[in-house]
Parts: structure tokens; C-alpha cells; sequence
């Protein structure tokens, strides 16, 4: 896709434009590193860098020009505010592409049901999605700049603080919504659970189609009589009713589901596919299903000494900290969960690490807790139990008893970065 350099003069309103004005691109890019050939470089200003420094180095490498808040010794477009530039070229590319978009949002499971959601429609479609969980603001941009000629483009949208969404919602007007649940995750930046819905619920415009979870009792509340507007559900009467935990039924398909995987992702995909995608290929649906790999550190499976490690190390809540633990309870053989810190819990944080340790009992489960909070964990549960602070502890703790356990679990925010103690373990073989 091409970009002239009067529409975006006509967009962006420079300042100041030092380029020859017959010059075309191909796209935006905002990393010097990884700048193509034909793409023009956006220097926003970032907490650690500012990308003006970086604008000469990107615009000699793809032979366009940058455009930036100040006048650089190379060719350039001076503009205001970059972040508000990269935004407006973000949806203008969107709308110049055609392409029908999908917000994917809510508190727990975005980025494993964005990736089901894109690879559901890809049964038909072409598709272009968000890279692993590039949810904020400047990732949503990143999405949005790179859709080409695909008929769909998945979006996953996440926030952590009030105001977030809104900023989004202004530059991203999604076709359709996917809206998952609503839990306290980050809770400790919002006054309660209600502030975090209405925060979430602001990406949904008027005109666009909704696909909720309608055994989210917020969701449906607020949804079930909404125009253009969809429930999936496993426990109450709603469009699309599915039965099953680890064979699930929707209509005439049954999904084997994927060790790991949470039931609603399933759900959540299939109806958006139908929804948004208006079709239904219960074959092809499964075969995408079965061979379906969840992104990063998430439930990911590895093997070292015989045994197995579970590592869903990207981050925690209550909600997927009971999932995970659900999901190893399933498994035979001695198991061990070594469970972490959940972060940005507030004044609820060491509530909700005791109800996470009072969830294991009687599940079978031998617990080492590691870090601050987790301790919380470790007091709630009254199995046989352990404690450490540091994961260089753990990893003390692990090497002499590893062939004690058949199966372990790590499981905490991603600030904990708790698959070290498996890297660790692995490099000390």
C-alpha cells in the first residue's frame, strides 16, 4: 500500500516539510532497527528513548523520511505531537485497506483468543492480527500499520489505567468487539471492578457488533439487550450455548480442547467466527484448534529430567491462577505448583493470594510459593507447603528434590519472571 506525500501532508498537518514532495511510501515504521526499505519513520517519544535521536539512522536505511517534532539534518516532516501522527496514520491506513476489524478485549485471555479468533477466520479469510500481546496504545498503531489487503485484522486491546481505552477509542473505531470478561486484574489503578468494565466497555461505538461472555454476570447485564449484540455462554440461555469442559459442544461441533486452554476460548472463537465472519466450518475449526500453539509463556509445555514443567509465566490473576491450577490438578503424578507474586492488586492484593491458597486445597497439589505476596498464598493453604522469597532460593530448593515431582507449575505475573527458575534448572544440567 502506498502513501503520497500530499495525503499525508493533507492528514498529518506538518509544521515544517523538508522532502521532495513526488517521493512515495510503503508503510510507517517506528523502530530504526527494524525499518524496512520504503517506509517512513515515526520518532515518538518514548519513557527511556526519544526516536528523533534515531530518525537520520532509519530514514539512511529505508531511503524515505522520518517524521518528527524537530528539524533533523535529514530529510523530514515536522509535526507536533509524533504519538498523535503515528495514531492518524494508524487509522488512516486501517480505512484505506478496507479491511474488517475486530477488537478483542477484557481482563484475562486476550492474546490466546485473539491468536483462535484469527486462525478460526483464516478458514476463509486472510487475516492480520496483533503480534503476540502488542495491546497498548503505540501496539494497537503497530496493528493498524501493518494491515495490508487482508479482509480482517484481529486487534487485541488491553489497559492498565483509567483513561487508556478512551485514548485508544479515539484513533480505533473497531467493525466488531469481542468483549471476554471483567475481572480485577490491575485493580490496585482503578477505584473498584465497575470503573474497570466502563473502561473496557468504551472501545464499543455505537454501530459496532458485540460478541460478550454471558456468563460474565457485568456482561450480561449490561449487554443482553443491546442491538447487534451476541452472549456465548455454558451456563445461561444465550446465542451461542455450548456444553462440555474437555469436550465442548457448540451446535453440531465438538472441539476436543487443548491441555491448557480455557473452555471460553474456544467459545469466545467460534462465535465471533460466525458473528463476524459469518460462517462455520466445524472441520476446519478443528483442525486450526489442534494444532493451535499458544503465544510466549503461556501454559507452554517443556521437559527437562523426565519431568514435566508447565510454564505460564506471562501473567496472574486470580482467575488464571485457578485455571492453571486446575488444568495441573487434571494431570497424574506427583505435582508441585510453585505460584508467585500477581502484581497491581492494591489494597485486595494479599485477599485475593489467600483465596488463590485457599483454592488448592484438596487438589492434589504440593505448593512452593516464591516472592513477597505469595506468601499470602502459602498461608492460605493448608496442604504440604513451602515458602521462599527469591527465585535463587528456589532454584537452590529444586536442584536436590527435582526427581521428588513428576509435574511442575510456574505460574506468576510476568514482572516475577518466574520461568528463570526453569532456564536456571536447564542450564545447570
Amino acid at each position: 500500500m502506498e502513501f503520497g506525500i500530499g495525503e499525508l501532508i493533507e492528514l498529518l498537518k506538518p509544521r515544517e516539510v523538508s522532502i521532495d514532495k513526488n517521493c512515495t511510501v510503503r508503510g510507517f515504521s517506528i523502530d530504526s532497527r527494524t525499518i524496512k526499505g520504503g517506509e517512513a519513520f515515526v520518532g515518538i517519544r518514548g519513557g527511556r528513548f526519544d526516536g528523533v535521536d534515531f530518525a537520520c539512522d532509519a530514514v539512511r536505511k529505508a531511503k524515505t523520511f522520518a517524521i518528527v517534532e524537530k528539524r533533523i539534518n535529514c530529510p523530514h516532516m515536522v509535526v507536533d505531537d509524533a504519538l498523535e501522527a503515528l495514531k492518524r496514520l494508524a487509522a488512516f491506513k486501517l480505512k484505506k485497506s478496507k479491511a474488517v476489524s475486530i477488537a478483542v478485549v477484557g481482563s484475562v485471555g486476550k492474546t490466546t483468543t485473539k491468536e483462535l479468533v484469527a486462525d478460526f477466520l483464516s478458514c476463509r479469510y486472510s487475516v492480520c492480527r496483533s503480534f503476540e500481546n502488542e495491546n497498548n496504545a503505540i501496539g494497537v498503531c503497530k496493528t493498524l500499520l501493518r494491515v495490508e489487503d487482508e479482509d480482517f485484522c484481529v486487534v487485541e486491546v488491553g489497559i492498565n489505567r483509567p483513561g487508556e481505552m478512551e485514548g485508544i477509542a479515539a484513533f480505533f473505531k473497531p467493525d466488531n468487539v469481542l468483549f471476554l470478561n471483567v475481572a480485577p486484574t490491575h485493580i490496585g489503578n482503578f477505584k473498584n471492578i465497575e470503573v474497570i468494565f466502563e473502561e473496557k466497555s468504551k472501545i464499543i461505538g455505537d454501530g459496532a457488533k458485540l460478541v460478550y461472555n454471558a456468563d460474565d454476570v457485568m456482561l450480561k447485564e449490561a449487554f443482553e439487550n443491546r442491538d447487534n449484540s451476541f452472549g456465548f455462554c455454558f451456563l445461561h440461555d444465550c446465542a451461542f450455548r455450548a456444553k462440555g469442559n474437555e469436550r465442548i459442544q457448540v451446535k453440531d461441533t465438538i472441539f476436543e480442547k487443548p491441555f491448557g486452554l480455557n473452555p471460553y476460548t474456544v467459545l469466545a472463537a467460534y462465535s465471533a467466527a460466525e458473528v463476524f465472519g459469518g460462517f462455520e466450518d466445524g472441520e476446519c475449526f478443528k483442525n486450526k484448534l489442534a494444532s493451535f500453539e499458544p503465544v510466549g509463556y503461556r501454559m507452554r509445555r517443556e521437559v527437562l529430567k523426565d519431568r514435566l514443567f508447565i510454564l505460564d509465566c506471562y501473567n496472574a490473576n486470580v482467575n488464571s491462577m485457578k485455571h492453571a491450577i486446575d488444568e495441573l490438578s487434571k494431570l497424574s503424578g506427583r505435582k508441585l505448583a510453585i505460584l508467585g507474586d500477581m502484581f497491581e492488586l492494591g489494597d485486595m492484593s494479599e485477599e485475593f493470594h489467600r483465596e488463590v491458597g485457599r483454592y488448592l486445597n484438596n487438589k492434589g497439589v504440593e505448593l512452593l510459593a516464591v516472592g513477597r505476596d505469595a506468601f499470602f498464598i502459602f498461608e492460605g493453604f493448608l496442604g504440604r507447603k513451602h515458602y521462599l522469597k527469591t527465585k535463587v532460593e528456589a532454584v537452590e530448593f529444586l536442584r536436590d528434590r527435582l526427581s521428588e515431582y513428576d509435574v511442575i507449575l510456574l505460574k506468576a505475573s510476568r514482572g516475577m519472571r518466574l520461568e528463570d527458575i526453569f532456564e536456571q534448572l536447564r542450564g545447570s544440567q
